[in-house]
């Protein structure tokens, strides 16, 4: 059973055109993402990630670990 504050928040949160905004933004890449993309579309992507991001991603350092419990 809900609280009343919980109750109150719940409502405030419906009013909420921001939020109400956000949930049909996720909705919307949600139904984007489950669509099959073509070969294109895809090297289309790729190209402009590569423009955004250039150049060769560092190579990540292994921690080491003294001692390691499992």
């Amino acid at each position: 059973m809900l609280s009343e504050r919980e109750k109150q928040e719940l409502r405030e949160m419906v009013e909420s055109e921001s939020l109400r905004e956000e949930f049909r933004t996720m909705r919307r890449n949600s139904a984007a993402m489950a669509q099959t993309i073509t070969v294109d579309e895809l090297a289309h992507w790729l190209t402009v990630m590569a423009r955004l991001c250039p150049g060769v991603p560092k190579a990540k350092q292994a921690a080491h670990l003294a001692t390691m419990k499992l």
